[in-house]
């Protein structure tokens, strides 16, 4: 995962190398990419946050890497994984507030299992094997306690986790933290990290900040699916960050030189509508495939790499 920024999108996904994975927006305002990374000395964060896409006066990311193939870093990947989704902050029990995100976002990871969408991480190996389509979904929870007022440290974040789990959150799951605060104040989507409980339990983390309304991550949903504005968003970012949790959870899995994985290197390119396998139809952004870049027969990224397969 990477955080793309609005103003200084060079500079972020410098600071970003070697950190954290995200997906970022071209929001504007402070970056908050080196707060995330700092939190663990830049250790727990892989690459940069979900980028920013593109606004007025800025370009696109590349998307494509230093280097076109990834290569495995000798640790894990998730064989067959879990998600719950955590949605954080007591906004979140209001409906005016919710709209269709908490029901949109169940039946996304509901049909996310044995799609086609799911099987384009399936090339990808570790210590533990190989990764499968297999993805089970727990539900969603609502914590009710005031959200965080700007973006959480991985710490924070790993800590909302162990607490909702009990400290004894599903080693091969990832949990998503939905928060009601809203991403202006940052200058990224999304990212994905990892950590452990106090009692020593492994967690996979993803912060999820409230995109309704940011140009930057927005998708620009054109294909029908019937979302809103924000789900469409928060969605196409969901599925970043889930792929590069899938093939590198903890900073051992699949990466190029220069730290981007399966979804950076893919980052806001989209080649029709994805059905996943419960039926509901959505625009996601396509994801990283060494074999397709070697073959010749993927989609080009915005570096001209074509190794982007959409999964539709």
């Amino acid at each position: 995962m990477k955080k793309l920024s609005l103003v200084l999108v060079a500079a972020a996904l410098t600071a970003c190398a070697g950190a954290d994975r995200s997906t970022s927006p071209a929001a504007s305002g402070g970056t908050a990419l080196a707060s995330v990374g700092d939190d663990n000395n830049g250790t727990q964060l892989h690459g940069a946050p979900e980028h920013v896409n593109q606004q007025k006066g800025q370009a696109k990311p590349g998307g494509g890497g230093s280097s076109a193939l990834m290569t495995s870093h000798g640790g894990i990947i998730l064989v067959t994984n879990k998600t719950q989704a955590i949605f954080w902050g007591p906004e979140w029990n209001t409906a005016s507030f919710a709209g269709d995100k908490i029901t949109g976002l169940d039946s996304f990871f509901g049909g996310f299992g044995g799609s086609n969408y799911a099987a384009t991480n399936t090339e990808y190996t570790g210590t533990n094997g190989q990764v499968t389509t297999s993805s089970t979904y727990m539900g969603h929870v609502i914590d009710a306690s005031a959200a965080p007022s700007r973006a959480p440290s991985v710490s924070a974040a790993v800590a909302e986790a162990c607490k909702v789990t009990n400290n004894n959150p599903d080693p091969t799951a990832l949990y998503l933290l939905y928060t009601s605060t809203g991403a202006g104040h940052v200058s990224y989507c999304a990212w994905h990290s990892y950590g452990t409980c106090s009692n020593g339990a492994p967690v996979q983390v993803a912060y999820m900040p409230n995109i309704d309304g940011i140009a930057g991550c927005d998708p620009q949903d054109t294909f029908g699916t019937g979302h809103s504005q924000g789900l469409a968003a928060v969605a196409n970012v969901t599925a970043h960050e889930l792929s590069e949790t899938i093939t590198d959870p903890r900073n051992g899995g699949w990466y190029d030189s220069g730290g981007a994985e399966n979804g950076d290197k893919c980052a806001w390119t989209f080649s029709g509508a994805v059905t996943l396998k419960n039926g509901s139809k959505w625009k996601l952004q396509q994801e990283w495939s060494n074999k397709a870049f070697t073959a010749g027969t993927g989609n080009p990224n915005n570096s001209g790499q074509k190794g982007c397969l959409q999964g539709n």
